[in-house]
């Protein structure tokens, strides 16, 4: 029986400038061929036709190297679409959306100076919602079996947006212009970060931990049933 992983490893090796190969690759291809030559010997031919033919399986091995490549590709992007974006976008939406309602239908914020940048506005209904909507963000994230920090940016991504949001527009404020925001100095950027980066990112992670603690409580749950 010829040795098909030493053969399918030295084709990759070769048809990818000796570069280091993956070995479950190279047992599924070798798995693959093997396979055809024991059915090509079944089938009657001799040793040196079955395996002629079984190599010829194959096809170019610089075309299949390169397709293997774009297919892990391919494979790696759409778990980072589960793992990370998706889950990211949802908590993005449904953060800013929920504001957005509460915005519109009248609510006022709590403010510890009302009308002063140095003052904290704090939506407390919507600091309410957020461990619920980072709570759903984990969820879809954990469920595509995401690693750990994965997890939390994305459930916590409201808050990340809203810090890349400050570093983009404080250097306009306080650099190219600073009379843009006159009034605005450094009670004010602590003010609205506490407000709109800590905070939220506070209740966000509130509910990434308990929606994980709660995951793993059924699964423990299941594994003692089982």
């Amino acid at each position: 029986m010829p040795d098909w992983r030493e053969y399918v490893r030295g084709q990759l090796i070769a048809a990818s400038n000796y570069r280091p190969v993956d070995e479950d690759v190279v047992t599924e291809l070798a798995e693959h061929l093997e396979q055809v030559y024991v059915e090509l010997r079944t089938s009657g031919l001799s040793n040196a036709e079955a395996l002629q033919q079984a190599r010829k399986q194959a096809g170019n091995w610089t075309e299949l190297r390169r397709g293997i490549e774009l297919a892990r590709q391919e494979g790696v992007m759409q778990v980072g679409v589960r793992q990370f974006w998706l889950p990211s976008l949802v908590t993005l939406f449904s953060a800013f959306a929920a504001l957005a309602i509460l915005i519109w239908a009248g609510v006022q914020p709590w403010m510890t100076h009302p009308a002063e940048p140095r003052g904290l506005v704090v939506y407390v209904p919507w600091m309410l919602v957020l461990p619920f909507i980072g709570a759903a963000g984990a969820y879809l994230s954990r469920r595509a079996q995401a690693t750990p920090w994965k997890v939390y940016v994305a459930g916590a991504f409201p808050a990340f947006a809203i810090a890349l949001l400050f570093l983009m527009i404080l250097p306009w404020g306080f650099v190219v212009d600073p009379q843009v925001v006159p009034a605005f100095r450094l009670r004010g950027l602590a003010a609205g970060t506490i407000s709109w980066v800590i905070l939220p990112g506070i209740a966000l992670c509130l509910g990434i931990t308990i929606q994980g603690k709660l995951m793993a409580q059924g699964q423990n749950r299941e594994s003692g049933k089982a």
